[in-house]
């Protein structure tokens, strides 16, 4: 099944700059691959609002019924119709995951960090549909994220990139330096 693929894990607390750091890749020439995404596709095939408390459910939910890698076997198509061999999958969860996208390729988890402060206010400027709307429910959605393993995951990354205290440019170019020595010609 592996098939010497580049993937790399991108995980962090919400709001920490890992679209941003998506978005970097895909310009020098990284396929995106969105976990978040199947969570939402899953909440529109079953005709459920697309509102944070609704989206942490469903997450939990597949996970207990279907398996902890459930979202991430969500993707294993979309991985293995891409010719593209440098894939960048943005919101790694736990472990299992990791382990079943090992069998996909070889995997780097680069974690990108932040502070609370810069989080919150990326997440409220983005204006999605789930972004938390005050310090309340973005604590209880940075606990959940946690409890479903991403303490595991932030622990065992290869790579830690912060984003505390640059600006967009900053980290763009940083993210691109770091991107530009992972990527596979």
């Amino acid at each position: 099944m592996k098939n010497n693929k580049t993937i790399i894990c991108v995980t962090g607390l919400p709001g920490s700059g890992k679209s941003i750091f998506c978005k970097v890749g895909e310009r020098i020439g990284y396929k995106i691959i969105v976990m978040g995404d199947q969570i939402r596709n899953q909440a529109k095939k079953r005709g459920l609002s697309n509102n944070a408390e609704t989206l942490s459910k469903l997450m939990i939910e597949l996970r207990e019924k279907e398996g902890k890698d459930i979202v991430a076997k969500l993707c294993l198509n979309e991985i293995q119709l891409t010719k593209n061999y440098n894939i960048i999958i943005d919101g790694i969860r736990n472990k299992e995951e990791i382990k079943l996208f090992k069998k996909m390729g070889n995997v780097s988890i680069i974690l990108i960090e932040s502070t609370t402060e810069q989080r919150i206010k990326f997440l409220q400027k983005r204006a999605r549909s789930d972004a938390p709307i005050n310090y309340k429910s973005f604590n209880e959605r940075d606990k959940k994220e946690l409890k479903i393993g991403l303490n595991s995951i932030i622990n065992s990354a290869d790579i830690t990139v912060s984003n505390i205290n640059l600006t967009e440019k900053e980290f763009i170019d940083k993210s691109k330096k770091i991107l530009l020595r992972l990527i596979r010609e």
